[in-house]
């Protein structure tokens, strides 16, 4: 007794369903709360942990259901048609919509950027336009550097408070620094880093420095660096892009910096301290990112810094077409516009998938009506007519499967008839081969191997070997006209008289004489029969031989290959006076035979194989391959051969029996 097996949980009661569900609620959680404040580091990883969780869930899933729920849900043919509809429809125009939305994401993101820097740009002019001045009062009078730093520094102190200036030598001409300003953010430098003075046209760039009072918080600052015209010193101008700084920029770009991604080779912690502060990271259409070129200051090792800004798309709009009512009403009109498209889009699309479910229905309709009607027909009721009304191609296939319905007793008649048809051929197949030797025999000093392939189901070709003494042995090949079963019954009465012939009749010429006499008797008048009958005599060392209008024999010796062609005319024509001009044309041929000689014979089938340009594989083909392969058994002999012979043909079918007997005489009886 089995036990039955338990159900299957809800699939939501599966860990990917749990999980599924879990990482749903913290995802959704999440994204909420980043429309209203930026998240924190450790949010922001678990953010990203819970992204990933989200999707194995989903991949999860979809392997579990879909392999479940796949032959069920796509039984029915309207559910395909419907389902194509969705992926020939709404699929395009999502990713069609995806693609815009990445599109403008990347546009978005672009042009925040080049918003931020083009704000930051303006202010860096500035700062390096009083850089340049102050090195070209310092070039005209060297002598005293703190008046000139002290004119620049009261010139911009209003507006930039935090700057501050420096004179730092370059060479040790250069005198010792001086500086004016806070210096609050770092230090005054002293003395310029040693690969500034490789930058002939000084430094104008952004440094990162570490806040004193926030302990693993990063500044960035504005700094330049303009070498006065004798090249022994710099005017050094350092502004930090403080709260001031950052209020200005989005005054000017519409973006504000929200945090920065200090690198190590910029200056920033080791790559072992744990992760730089976060940026901020990208919102659609409300954060977006830019990069800055910075360089540290000792080692002169470029880098790049990440600004993380808070750019929403609807003030760089504003920012790009003007804050005037103009621009309001025209942004006004424009989200009127695409609200209308999206109304008149989802009612098209809305409408077409109505018409498709109308149309799926009328189809699938037909649909289930022929299935009805097969399943009737499976249940033997052939005078089920289906009816659809339809004057379309439904409707055709309707009226095919109706005649198609009124005809299957026919056609199930004419299996019945093929079948019985098959299994008479397959008796008579078996009788044929029970008619064949099932080996040749063993006779001392004589190898013998064979070889009967049919082209059909029951073939003319026949073989068969005749101990007749010791030391002698008859050999038969003969090739019945016709194929099928008529060929098999003609062959067993050939195997009866042959066996009796054999035992009286000593001459191969008076036996194949006797042979006429009698089939002429039995066979049809469009039958008739070729053969070739040897007897290897191997106490005289000779082979006597006559064939009647069959296909010559091969005689391989040392020396040469001869074909052996005997005059002769077929067995069991009726015509008048056919025996006496078959006993006068039928000659008995005998040759001396000797060890190491090879005797092949055949039927056509062998010898008329047709390759697909029509070539003929021809008797000297074939006793030119015998005398190549004189020195190999007789087995190997015939297997070297029928590889021959199918290499030639290649792949087309044999279109006649293939039999052949390879004789190799080994050695001679003693007298």
């Amino acid at each position: 007794m089995t036990t039955p097996s338990a159900p299957r949980p809800p699939i939501f009661r599966t860990l990917p369903g749990r999980l599924f569900i879990l990482t749903s609620i913290l995802l959704g959680v999440m994204l909420l709360a980043m429309q209203f404040t930026t998240l924190s580091l450790f949010v922001d990883t678990l953010r990203k942990v819970t992204l990933l969780g989200w999707i194995v869930s989903v991949i999860a899933l979809l392997v579990k259901v879909l392999p479940q729920q796949r032959r069920r849900f796509l039984w029915r043919v309207r559910r395909k048609l419907i389902l194509s509809y969705v992926f020939l429809g709404f699929v395009p125009v999502l990713l069609i919509v995806a693609l815009t939305v990445v599109f403008g994401l990347i546009m978005y993101l672009n042009l925040a950027g080049y918003m931020f820097n083009n704000g930051l740009g303006e202010i860096r002019n500035a700062i390096t336009q009083s850089a340049e001045t102050a090195a070209t009062e310092l070039s005209l009078n060297p002598s005293n550097p703190t008046d000139a730093l002290r004119r620049r520094y009261n010139n911009l102190a209003s507006k930039y408070p935090a700057l501050s200036l420096a004179v730092i030598p370059l060479r040790p001409e250069g005198g010792t620094a001086v500086s004016a300003g806070a210096w609050r953010h770092t230090p005054a430098p002293t003395q310029a880093p040693p690969w500034l003075a490789s930058f002939g046209g000084g430094f104008r760039g952004i440094v990162a420095v570490p806040i004193v009072s926030v302990p693993g918080e990063w500044m960035l600052v504005l700094r330049t660096a303009i070498p006065t015209t004798d090249g022994n010193r710099a005017v050094l101008v350092d502004l930090p892009i403080n709260e001031a700084i950052v209020t200005e920029i989005e005054a000017r770009s519409q973006t504000r910096m929200e945090g920065i991604a200090v690198p190590q080779k910029c200056g920033g912690p080791p790559a072992d301290a744990g992760t730089p502060p976060a940026t901020g990271g990208v919102s659609l259409f409300k954060r977006s990112t830019a990069s800055l070129e910075c360089r540290n200051w000792e080692t002169g090792d470029p880098d790049t810094v990440v600004v993380g800004l808070h750019a929403p798309f609807a003030r760089l709009y504003a920012r790009l077409t003007g804050s005037s009512q103009t621009s309001a009403a025209l942004e006004g009109n424009i989200w009127v516009v695409v609200s209308v498209l999206g109304f008149l889009f989802i009612l098209i699309q809305g409408s077409a998938l109505l018409m498709g479910g109308l149309l799926a229905r009328t189809i699938t309709y037909a649909v289930h009506e022929l299935f009805q009607g097969t399943e009737r027909v499976q249940q033997g009721d052939f005078t089920h007519r289906i009816k659809i009304d339809t004057g379309d191609q439904l409707g055709d296939l309707a009226n095919s499967f109706n005649r198609m319905s009124s005809s299957i007793e026919h056609l199930l008649h004419v299996q019945r008839e093929k079948q019985r048809l098959d299994d008479e051929l397959r008796i008579a197949r078996d009788i044929q081969k029970s008619l064949l030797p099932a080996a040749p025999p063993a006779f001392a000093g004589l190898g013998i191997a064979d070889l009967c392939e049919p082209a059909r189901e029951v073939g003319g070709d026949y073989y068969d070997f005749f101990e007749l003494g010791p030391g002698r042995l008859g050999v038969m090949v003969a090739d019945v006209s016709g194929k099928g079963t008529s060929a098999a019954l003609y062959m067993a009465e050939l195997k009866g008289l042959m066996l009796a012939l054999s035992r009286r009749e000593h001459s191969p010429r008076r036996l194949l004489i006797e042979a006429n006499r009698m089939l002429a008797e039995h066979l049809d008048n469009r039958s008739f029969i070729t053969m070739t009958y040897a007897v290897i005599d191997l106490n005289l060392g000779q082979m006597t031989c006559a064939r009647a209008g069959h296909t010559p024999m091969i005689v391989a010796s040392a020396d040469i290959s001869e074909v052996v062609t005997p005059s002769g005319m077929v067995l069991g024509l009726r015509l008048p006076n056919a025996a006496e001009l078959f006993e006068s044309i039928l000659e008995e041929h005998t040759r001396p035979i000797a060890p190491g000689d090879v005797i092949v014979l055949y039927t056509d089938g062998i010898t008329e194989a047709m390759n697909d340009k029509g070539d003929l594989f021809t008797d000297e083909a074939l006793a030119k391959i015998v005398q190549e392969l004189q020195h190999l058994d007789a087995a190997e002999i015939r297997e070297r051969v029928v590889r021959e012979v199918r290499a030639f043909v290649g792949d087309l079918e044999p279109h006649d029996d293939m039999t052949m007997i390879v004789l190799k005489l080994e050695g001679m009886r003693e007298s």
